[in-house]
């Protein structure tokens, strides 16, 4: 005998084309990079990102004011000088950049190690193309083309990820490898420092309120970036992309065009960090991007345990900068063996992943 129309029905019903994860973005699976930023987020899984106590949220901002008490009393002739503080403030402001270059892509689930190699070829490139016409060029036409040229690094990143699917963090780390290889063909290997206009450096090296302009440059792609990730369609958007991709998709949101985005501002902020740098030290040092890459990530992961733990935030990413630096400005002045600078931002870097990732599987 033949089973009920109805059960023949029910077996030969077709799922909808709406649920159908599309062919062109499969999942990313979890041992990828990108798997691994959804598992370091607890929305990642599906869950609510559970209200952080109080301490959770600004135990940095105690950290901070422990340490400055504590470096105060103990070195008082010389860390509390305006002369001191300042020069802590101007040495991150170039890092700041570069740390907040990274907030989009990390926000929305992927890797841009590229960074350091973007920020390197841009030195390069603002300060040789002065060397190359004598001086010449107008410096709005230089810093435009080297932003271009950023912008440009960004669409690749954007194109390898989502358009021929490979890991952002291999293409990114390949992307890098590619810039660095450039920036030493035009450097030949050597600084380029020679008809470099005085109106140019004074971009990098001028004080407004007796404050460097770098730090108003920060504050503004800071101010900029809150704005977006926090006020927007478009920071929801990328949230949401990071916290589960399939997921995103399927509510509606276009998430390779985000991660594409997330991408191109990435880039273009390393190369606004390169052509600011260029100013500030009147010359375009090979590989100097390198530098910059492992405190930029220490400050991003750590930045995402406070103010708004579990989420890569921008007051987050601003206080850990000077938690960080403060630290290392502290030892610094105690005398400290210069390696361990190195090992204290590693350490940095791994306890802040740690202690979100413990977070996370708490939620």
């Amino acid at each position: 005998m033949s089973p009920p129309m109805s059960d023949q029905l029910e077996h030969h019903t077709e799922t909808p084309d709406a649920a159908k994860p599309a062919p062109s973005e499969p999942p990313a699976a979890s041992y990828t990079s990108s798997g691994f930023l959804r598992r370091f987020s607890p929305a990642g899984r599906g869950d609510e990102v559970r209200r952080a106590s109080l301490l959770e949220r600004y135990g940095g901002v105690l950290v901070l004011v422990v340490m400055f008490v504590i470096f105060s009393i103990t070195l008082s002739g010389t860390f509390p000088t305006y002369s001191n503080l300042i020069g802590v403030v101007s040495n991150q402001t170039i890092g700041g950049i570069m740390a907040l270059s990274l907030l989009l892509p990390l926000a929305a689930g992927v890797f841009d190690i590229s960074i350091g190699g973007a920020m390197t070829l841009c030195v390069i490139l603002v300060t040789w193309l002065f060397q190359t016409t004598n001086g010449s060029m107008p410096i709005p036409v230089a810093i435009l083309i080297t932003l271009g040229v950023g912008l440009m690094v960004g669409c690749v990143n954007g194109l390898l990820v989502v358009r021929a699917r490979v890991d952002p963090f291999i293409a990114t780390i390949a992307t890098s490898s590619v810039l660095l290889g450039i920036s030493e063909a035009i450097a030949n290997g050597t600084t380029i420092s020679n008809n470099i206009p005085t109106a140019f450096t004074n971009i990098g090296r001028n004080y407004v309120w007796k404050l460097p302009v770098t730090l108003i440059y920060m504050a503004l792609v800071a101010a900029l970036l809150w704005y977006i990730l926090d006020h927007t369609p478009f920071g929801r958007r990328v949230y949401a992309t990071g916290a589960g991709r399939e997921a995103a998709r399927l509510a509606g949101v276009r998430t390779n065009r985000v991660i594409f985005i997330s991408f191109i501002a990435s880039a273009t902020l390393a190369s606004l960090a390169g052509v600011v740098y260029g100013a500030q030290l009147g010359a375009g040092p090979p590989n100097v991007g390198a530098n910059f890459l492992l405190p930029a990530y220490a400050a991003a992961f750590l930045g995402s345990t406070m103010i708004k733990p579990g989420r890569f935030n921008v007051p987050g990413l601003i206080l850990a900068l000077f938690v960080v630096a403060i630290g290392i400005n502290g030892l610094q002045l105690y005398g400290i063996a210069f390696w361990i600078v190195d090992l204290y931002q590693g350490l940095i870097l791994i306890i802040a992943v740690v202690v979100a990732r413990a977070r996370a599987d708490k939620t």
